[in-house]
């Protein structure tokens, strides 16, 4: 599997990724294009995208900052789920000495409840931690989630600092009122 990172010049790719994202998380887990492509400009901002033989396999849109990596969002095309492709993007995202951060939706149905059984079997733990995440667009509610990391779970001090990097840096890549 190759990863690529997805440059905003790259418009034939670019547009495939793009796509998957749109299809695979709702509308209020995710930037508008101008919005991503300004996080697209901040170093500590990875958008990677998997390919295997010229196929578009999955993205991952991930943060760095000092010790940590936050995966913001993490997809694999409807067809190919199942088959061990978001195991091996996530092997390639674990292989570093940082703590890896991640939310999902609390646990309300069969979905949610796979969602975190997959990353359970991938090593990730469930913190007593809760995240409200900001939204992404105006029109969209903040939203309750839940943490997990990797490789252990995160401290209390880590949590903090998680916040305050979504809170302060990250959210200046999410629709900002002109007020």
């Amino acid at each position: 599997m190759e990863y690529l990172r997805i440059e905003p010049t790259d418009t034939a790719s670019g547009n495939s990724v793009w796509k998957l994202y749109e299809e695979s998380f709702p509308v209020a887990e995710r930037r508008k294009r101008d919005d991503h492509l300004r996080a697209c400009g901040d170093d500590r901002f990875f958008p990677l995208s998997a390919w295997e033989g010229g196929e578009l396999i999955g993205l991952m849109f991930f943060w760095e900052w000092d010790s940590y990596r936050y995966l913001e969002h993490l997809a694999v095309p409807p067809r190919l789920r199942g088959q061990g492709y978001g195991s091996e993007i996530l092997r390639y995202l674990r292989d570093s000495d940082h703590t890896i951060i991640l939310e999902i939706d609390p646990l309300v149905n069969e979905l949610s409840v796979r969602r975190l059984q997959f990353y359970e079997r991938a090593g990730f733990a469930l913190t007593p931690y809760r995240f409200v995440h900001l939204p992404y667009r105006l029109e969209a509610e903040p939203q309750e989630l839940l943490i997990l990391s990797y490789p252990n779970m995160i401290t209390k001090k880590q949590h903090n600092d998680f916040l305050r990097f979504v809170n302060e840096e990250v959210i200046h890549y999410c629709e900002q009122s002109a007020e």
